[in-house]
């Protein structure tokens, strides 16, 4: 066999080629938002300080953005069930994604940062009525890979990051993240449009639409007291509440803070932050391929007790990384790589745990509530690391490594109710291939 012919076989790229409505319009689209947003993503926070945004306002403008996410959130399920999980999510991603970039573009001050993190906040609404796209006309069978392709696209992205490293070497921080921006702003809005033009809206979509169609926003929300009470009525949906809520305030402060850290304390060259990512990803492209299929048959805690542990260790070297000497890009070098391999450990597996939990006929206002509560506990920490952060650089990744032990131990005591998931979805799994193998016999 060719090595094509090989290529063309494997499950990935077999399900690339097969897969076919709103699945596949989503996939095929996928590259004109990750890319660009790769991009300028690790530069983020290093262009807001060479704007002369301090700490405190940098962290300040995170939250802002956590808290548009969290309110908008409430409103999600409702919003997608209104008007349609296809126009739901060209209205919201043009307004959460192609204004910001516009304003990122244009921005001369904090307050500028302030309506682009507003306007982003709106990304919760698409969040829930892309996935709802994505997920309600594919089959089962086939969810695991679109997901896998999903993400090796995120991970192959990061390559072109480089182009933005030259970028920023040629021209300084500033009007190179204006190009990058304005770029950002064609790709992203071409790729709402050519989903919108040829995705169809799901079969879930059309019902939800029609119940709703006599019904106000406001009355599709009264459901919501019984939800969340199922919510915090579920040991299981507490366990995945809590571990989602620290994990995305653990992403918020990295991501704001770790490139302000390299360059300011650490003092490496600025274009250097295009390169991490792409040791990262490899790393991650890696693990997810030669040991990810081995990893699920150990469940849910005993990969995360250990990728946590990776954490503490990643960020402890980070911490204590030398100042500017022979050694400095080397441990960095060193702390992104075991950062990765907890990331691959860990993530996935908090990632899975809501969508397992989730009733699929009210995914979209289940997954806006959570995200509603998620989001509302990470607000506050946003503008705290920033003040430490003006203290000491250093000072919010201590902060992440409390957030990490409090996970860890929130795993640990959960050793019965992890089990027992595992348990079901293995019992799961055997009857949905017991069911496919009834379809095909």
């Amino acid at each position: 066999m060719s090595l094509k012919e090989k290529l063309i076989k494997h499950p990935l790229i077999e399900t690339m080629i097969t897969v076919r409505g709103n699945p596949r319009v989503v996939l095929y689209t996928e590259p004109l938002w990750i890319i660009p947003y790769n991009l300028f993503i690790p530069f983020v926070s290093v262009y807001m300080a060479a704007l002369l945004l301090t700490d405190r306002q940098i962290g300040l403008v995170a939250s802002v953005l956590m808290l548009f996410r969290a309110v908008t959130a409430i409103f999600s399920g409702a919003v997608t069930d209104k008007l349609g999980r296809k126009l739901t999510t060209f209205i919201f991603d043009t307004a959460s994604w192609s204004i910001p970039c516009l304003l990122w573009a244009l921005s001369q001050n904090f307050w500028w940062f302030v309506v682009a993190a507003a306007f982003n906040g709106l990304m919760q609404i698409p969040d829930t009525s892309w996935t709802c796209l994505l997920v309600e006309d594919a089959s089962k069978k086939s969810l695991v890979k679109i997901y896998s392709l999903l993400h090796m696209f995120a991970q192959v992205a990061v390559v072109f990051a480089p182009l933005a490293a030259i970028l920023i070497n040629q021209l300084s921080i500033v009007p190179a993240m204006r190009i990058l921006y304005f770029f950002s702003f064609l790709s992203m809005t071409a790729k709402f449009i050519i989903l919108y033009k040829y995705g169809d809206e799901t079969e879930v979509g059309r019902t939800r639409m029609r119940d709703t169609s006599e019904m106000s926003i406001w009355q599709i929300m009264r459901g919501y007291g019984d939800i969340y009470k199922r919510i915090f009525a579920s040991k299981d949906m507490l366990l995945a509440l809590a571990i989602s809520t620290i994990i995305s305030i653990i992403g918020m402060i990295y991501g704001n803070f770790f490139g302000l850290y390299v360059t300011g304390t650490l003092l490496m060259d600025e274009y250097m932050l295009a390169y991490f990512p792409i040791i990262r990803s490899v790393i991650i492209a890696s693990i997810l391929f030669l040991l990810q299929p081995k990893l699920e048959k150990l469940g849910f805690r005993h990969p995360m007790l250990i990728g946590l542990v990776f954490f503490v260790v990643s960020y402890t070297l980070l911490i204590f990384t030398p100042v500017g000497n022979f050694y400095t890009l080397h441990i960095l070098i060193l702390c992104i790589i075991i950062d990765a391999i907890a990331f691959s450990f860990v993530i996935p597996r908090s990632d899975s745990l809501t969508q397992i939990l989730i009733e699929p006929s009210e995914r979209a206002r289940i997954r806006g509530l959570i995200m509603v509560i998620v989001l509302g506990f990470s607000i506050p920490f946003g503008y705290l690391a920033g003040w430490l952060s003006d203290m000491d650089r250093r000072y919010p990744f201590a902060l992440i490594i409390a957030f990490v032990v409090l996970m860890f131990i929130i795993i640990a005591a959960n050793k019965k109710g992890l089990d027992a998931l595992k348990l079901k979805l293995m019992q799961t799994k055997d009857f949905d291939e017991e069911v496919d193998h009834g379809k095909q016999t």
